[in-house]
């Protein structure tokens, strides 16, 4: 099986790269669970809510593996838990830390902030400097825990590109 995490900080296409690379390798892609959490939310969400969303994103993922799939794709995993609680709560909880040690995913894609960032009632960052900022936090993470990653860069069918030349090394 080879497992394929999408991850960076947020308007980077993510959900657009999944769902390209889910369909090249004619599978299915998971969804970001927090879009599925947050959708009806009223309120600030709180270090509690992320942990919440932490659980949800690790069964859909755990789900989508007992299905034996030949490649998964997942749009976004406990890295973008860890950037969010450290960015926002300048903490990271036990249960996000330790299911990010435990993750084996073959590959990272790292969604660089080359993109455009485009309004959507779920984030946050527009900011070019808090982009960069929290960009530089997933590249510290992803090398604090050895995950081999690449970054995707481009725009369109470019950037689709380049992420499969980043996986193609990893095919079994």
């Amino acid at each position: 099986m080879l497992k394929i995490a999408v991850t960076g900080p947020e308007s980077t296409g993510k959900s657009v790269l999944s769902a390209q690379i889910a369909e090249y390798f004619h599978t299915t892609e998971i969804p970001e669970y927090a879009r599925t959490y947050l959708q009806n939310f009223k309120g600030r969400y709180s270090i509690d809510d992320v942990v919440n969303i932490a659980k949800g994103q690790t069964r859909l993922i755990e789900e989508e593996k007992s299905r034996h799939p030949q490649v998964i794709v997942t749009d976004t995993e406990m890295t973008v838990c860890k950037v969010w609680t450290e960015y926002v709560f300048h903490r990271t909880p036990h249960f996000i830390e330790k299911v990010l040690r435990e993750q084996d995913f073959d590959i990272y894609l790292l969604c660089n902030i080359d993109l455009p960032w485009t309004y959507d009632p779920l984030r946050e960052n527009p900011d070019i400097n808090e982009r960069e900022e929290i960009f530089h936090l997933y590249q510290l993470i992803l090398n604090d825990i050895n995950a081999p990653y690449g970054i995707v860069c481009g725009t369109g069918e470019q950037r689709f590109q380049n992420a499969l030349s980043i996986i193609k090394p990893y095919i079994r």
